[in-house]
């Protein structure tokens, strides 16, 4: 049985700032139509192309994170199973379905989660359960929805195929359809400008994760999950290049006075999956009471890695697509690739143990991570285990499960370090 121990936690100050920023977002969506705006949702990662119509645009994770974390999201579950949505259905497609149901048949919820349906429905289907959704959403509501299918590539040989058969639909449906919503001609000027943002986001935001390196780390994947929106679905918001600009600057500070994010780092962990968005704080407390520090994951990873990369000009649309497959946004997360990622992790960020977020809602982000635990720790000899759980279903969460699994993994890395120090 591993002790724990009473941890001091250093919260970094800039992480504060990403609350007002991601609540403006959320709000301005919510008041769109009352001022004749247009309102797109989507699944999977293409809300650039709305924003570059200057719509206002939702994002299924994002706002799944976003009414989870501010504990609304029970209530939203209750209705959308009520009007008989499947509890194993994917949580973030039901907490759609349940905040369309209650604005449809004008069931009170929370106004600050409220969500206003949607002109146009875009169906960026990186997994099933995304066409699911869009299908239900179109005929429950009657939405409008335009498909676009985002292949993985399951080998790097795919890519060029893969690039090729996006592309097309987004030339050819996509910004079609989005052109005739809006009564005007798609405004590549506007994409172009918004990739140029997050080109200089993400490219400091690749600096503040050097700082992961360092041990003790100043900062914790978990506050890299808090403020991931500037680098996903709020791309293009110029107030988030000040953002990150004091992140690094706090980093910087921290490293120099040698400020750990947790004291004292007792084990330096790889996440992979989803991170819990509505028990967060309870899996860090989890967490911490070990002294272990989460590092990186494949999930938080996936968002313009390699931002050096991005190419707003001359051809913003190609651009994207590249960034997709060439870039690895697609390719890293799917098993065949994940595994040689995870080893890379492990031995660029010293880590000690793996610890898989096995959704019971998601089933393609499980897929093959038993495998990874197993071909990590022979290659690497670095231990890990799987929490079954979900993203943003706390009904999900076993925190018994939890400690005990969490206890016996760093139990067995303690017993290994013992025996290699002979």
């Amino acid at each position: 049985m591993v002790e724990t121990q009473r941890s001091t936690i250093n919260r970094l100050e800039t992480t504060r700032l990403i609350g007002p920023l991601v609540d403006r977002y959320w709000r301005e969506l919510r008041e769109a139509k009352t001022k004749g705006e247009k309102v797109g949702w989507c699944s999977g990662p293409l809300f650039i192309f709305p924003f570059a119509m200057s719509m206002k645009c939702h994002f299924m994770a994002g706002y799944a994170a976003y009414c989870a974390g501010r504990g609304a999201a029970d209530e939203v579950f209750e209705i959308a199973e009520s009007a008989g949505e499947l509890r194993d259905t994917c949580s973030y497609h039901r907490l759609h379905m349940g905040m369309a149901a209650a604005v449809k048949d004008n069931i009170p919820v929370r106004e600050d989660v409220i969500l206003p349906l949607p002109d146009i429905m875009i169906d960026g289907r990186a997994c099933p359960e995304m066409s699911h959704y869009a299908e239900a959403l179109h005929r429950r509501m009657g939405t409008r929805v335009v498909g676009i299918d985002i292949p993985p590539a399951n080998s790097w040989k795919d890519v060029p195929q893969c690039e090729r058969y996006v592309e097309r639909q987004f030339r050819e449906i996509l910004i079609p359809t989005l052109e005739e919503i809006c009564q005007k001609p798609f405004d590549y000027d506007k994409m172009t400008e918004i990739l140029t943002i997050l080109k200089k986001v993400a490219t400091i935001r690749n600096q503040c994760w050097e700082f992961f390196r360092k041990k003790p780390s100043p900062w914790s994947l978990w506050d890299y999950g808090v403020s991931i929106a500037p680098v996903f679905y709020m791309m293009g918001d110029p107030e988030t290049i000040p953002y990150y600009e004091k992140l690094l600057a706090e980093l910087k500070d921290r490293a120099e006075k040698n400020i750990a994010s947790i004291e004292p780092e007792r084990y330096r962990v790889y996440w992979d999956g989803w991170l819990p968005w509505a028990f967060l704080g309870i899996i860090i407390r989890n967490f911490y009471k070990y002294g272990a520090l989460p590092i990186c994951g494949r999930y938080p990873w996936e968002f313009f890695p390699h931002p050096e990369t991005i190419e707003p000009e001359p051809d913003p649309v190609k651009g994207y697509v590249r960034q997709l497959y060439t870039h690895g946004m697609v390719v890293q997360n799917t098993p065949q690739q994940a595994k040689e990622f995870i080893v890379q992790k492990v031995e660029e960020y010293k880590l000690d143990a793996l610890i898989m977020l096995s959704s019971r809602t998601c089933r393609a982000w499980n897929i093959g991570q038993q495998d990874m635990v197993n071909y990590v720790e022979k290659k690497v000899g670095v231990p890990g285990i799987l929490i079954d759980s979900d993203m943003v279903d706390s009904r999900f969460l076993s925190q018994a499960q939890v400690d005990t699994r969490i206890n016996a993994l760093f139990e067995l890395v303690d017993g290994r370090k013992k025996m290699l120090r002979g």
